[in-house]
Parts: structure tokens; sequence; C-alpha cells
């Protein structure tokens, strides 16, 4: 696998792409902090509510794929800018929506354009430090940033909605998104040495080969349960401390954004461990296991311990999604300009999961209670996690292909 000549700029590079991740998550959690507005204005429930979630999965399974093969063809950059205009976009038209199926169709609009970007933002990633701290910078993009979106959404957003209303706070959410796009379309660029990243041909046996991978199958499958377990609880939290707990909305906000936060060190320790690892099987396999028990727990611990139970269910999820993330480059070994790709199939099939699990909580909540809906969540998740057993460590820790690190020290300072 050919790799780049240099990795001048990477820090600002990682950067920018950590500002796009937060801008997607803002987008995509914003409108789940309107929650209560949103089921007041157009009188729906909760199970109207979370087709919400799963309506923007769709949007974001769908073109993960299809977003990584435009890479191929027309550049990394272009496709970048094109997913984050895709969704500021929709999400300005999500603020104008004045009816519950305009809102629908902006909000998978809305995961289209997220999903254009996700998957080649991880490859724009893998390339900058394919011979670097390649996990430790997955956590602190797709992890870290990733999260403290979420986080601003769920929590900061709740007092902006209150002062302007939601429609006005999507809005500006998506004029957020659009500027990123701007920053990127003027700032980011690709290493020197890979041109084939600036757009090429497609080469028949390596796309095969891409997707074909028996290790993205498998970790995309284990992922399926826990990825839709941590957007369903991250996003209904709220709903859940306020009615069930009695908790004020402020502090069920809080809960929520603390569930999103606690991803932002979970990404770092996680990614740093990762980097160290040739058993990122564990590490991905383990975080699955462990959310499952914060999950199943939920509906049985004192009140006041939710707090303990939400933090842990957010640190560890996203505790190994930075080595989960890593697999394409590190484990199955995917040519530069087919990562996004390779990237786009793993989180399309842990977006299938994404779609099923909240439109299930959902059903099973008014029909059962939170009780056996919680429980569900942590039983998906268990299930599905341990499909990952079967999956492939790497050859080598990622932190041996890095020949200077105190140079790269020095860089990011």
């Amino acid at each position: 696998m050919s790799t780049p000549t240099g990795a001048t700029g990477r820090w600002p590079m990682l950067a920018l792409i950590s500002l796009g991740f937060v801008a997607l998550t803002l987008n995509w959690f914003d409108v789940a902090a309107a929650f209560p507005l949103i089921g007041e204005e157009f009188g729906v429930g909760i199970g109207q509510l979370t087709l919400l979630i799963s309506l923007f999965i769709i949007g974001y399974g769908l073109a993960h794929v299809p977003g990584g093969l435009l890479a191929t063809a027309v550049g990394m950059k272009r496709t970048l800018v094109l997913g984050l205009v895709v969704q500021g976009v929709a999400g300005v038209l999500s603020g104008l929506s004045y009816s519950y199926t305009a809102l629908a169709v902006f909000r998978t609009l809305s995961g289209i354009g997220g999903s254009i970007f996700i998957a080649v933002a991880f490859a724009a990633v893998i390339v900058w430090f394919q011979q670097g701290p390649v996990t430790l910078a997955l956590g602190l993009s797709g992890g870290a940033a990733f999260s403290a979106g979420a986080a601003f959404a769920l929590y900061v957003w709740i007092y902006l909605q209150h002062a302007t209303g939601w429609h006005l706070s999507l809005v500006i959410a998506g004029v957020f998104e659009l500027l990123v796009a701007l920053a990127t379309a003027i700032w980011f660029h690709t290493p020197a040495g890979l041109p084939a990243l600036a757009g090429t041909r497609f080469e028949g046996p390596a796309l095969r080969a891409a997707v074909a991978s028996r290790d993205l199958w498998i970790y995309g499958i284990a992922l399926m349960g826990g990825y839709g377990a941590y957007f369903t609880a991250s996003q209904v939290f709220t709903e859940y401390a306020t009615q069930e707990r009695q908790f004020p909305a402020s502090l069920g906000g809080l809960l929520s954004a603390l569930i999103a936060l606690a991803g932002i060190p979970g990404s770092v320790v996680g990614g740093l461990l990762a980097d160290r690892s040739r058993n990122l099987r564990a590490i991905v396999v383990g975080s699955l296991v462990v959310s499952a028990v914060f999950l199943v727990l939920i509906p049985f611990v004192p009140t006041g311990a939710l707090w303990v139970l939400g933090i842990g269910l957010g640190a560890s999820v996203i505790f190994g999604f930075a080595a989960w993330s890593a697999v394409p480059a590190r484990v199955s070994r995917i040519k530069h300009e087919y990562i996004g790709t390779a990237t786009g199939l793993m989180l399309t099939l842990a977006g299938v999961g994404g779609f099923f699990v909240p439109i299930a909580f959902g059903h099973i909540v008014p029909a059962a209670g939170f009780t056996t809906g919680w429980v569900a969540l942590a039983g998906i998740s268990l299930v599905c996690g341990l499909v990952g057993v079967f999956g492939r460590n790497p050859a080598r820790p990622a932190i041996e292909a890095t020949p200077a690190p105190a140079a790269d020290v020095a860089e990011a300072l």
C-alpha cells in the first residue's frame, strides 16, 4: 500500500476535519434536543420522534458506500465539501419545516449528506496519519470531535431553542455547517505523493478486494447493536429522565450531553491504547460488552446512579470506536483511494442497527415500558458485539509505523 511522502500539515488538517465532525453531529443531534417542542407542535409521541432518528440513519446508511466511490472518482476534497453542503442545506430546510412530513424528509436528506462526509473524513485522517498515531487521530476526530458536537447539540442547543424557537436553532446549525464546508473548500488538501486522492479510475480487483474483506463485514456487523443503542440512548435519555425519573428538563438535557461528552476522554484513551496494541479485537468487543452492561442497569439503579451509567455508556462505546474505525487501514490493509469505500461499508452495516434499533425501541416502550426497552437495547448490543470475536487483529501496533514520535509531537505543538 502506497504511503504519503510526508506528513507536513497533518495536525491542521486533523483540526479542519474535526470541525466537520462537530458540524455533522450538531446537525444530527440538535433535533433530539428539540423533541419536546417538536412533539408539542406537531402532536406526535415518542414513536414518531424516534422515527426521526431512524430516518436520519436511513439516509446516513444509504450513502456511505456511494460516498466512498464518489471520493475515488472525483477526489477526497470535493466529496468532503459536497457532504457538508448537502447536510448544511438539509439542516436549514429542517428548520424551515412546518409539518412533520417535511421535517422527516429533510432529516433523511441530512443523513445522506452526513454519510457522504463521514466515510471520506475517516479516510482523510487515515491518509494523513498512516505513518503516525493513526488510531489516536481517528479517536480525536471521529470520537472526541464527534462527541463534542453531539454534546453541544444535546445541551447548549436546548437553551438556544428556548430562546429562539427550535426552527431558528436548526437553521443556525445548518448555516454553521455551510461555513465549515467553505473552510474545507479553501484549506483542505491531501498529502503530497498521493495523486490518486484527487480522483482516479476504478480498479476492479482493488475495489472488489476493498468490499470483500471478511474483517470489514465482521466488525461492521459487530457494531450494529451498539451503534443503534448508543444513538437511541443519547437521544432519548432526556425523555426517559424527565418522564420516568422526574428530572428537570435542564438536568435531563445535561445527562444526555454527558453521554456524548464522555466520548471525548474515551476516544483519546482508546486511540492511544489501540495505537500501542495488536489486539484491536479485544478493545472493540470489550467496549461493546461493557456498554451492554451499562444499558441493562439503567432501569434498575437509583436515580442518582444514572449519571454514572450515562457517562460510562458514552465513554465505553467511543473508546472502542477509535479502534473499530482503524480496521480498514490496520487490519484489512485497504489501498488509500478505496479506504472511504471500505469505511463506508462498515458504517453501512453498523447503520442497519442504527435504523432498526431506534424503531424497535420506539415500539417497545409504549407497549411494554422503558425497562423492557433498555433491556432489549442491551441484549441487541451484546449479541451483535460478540460477532467481533471472529475478527482478526492487525499484524503490528500502529505506533511501530511511526519512525520519529518526538518529531510528531513537536509538529502537533
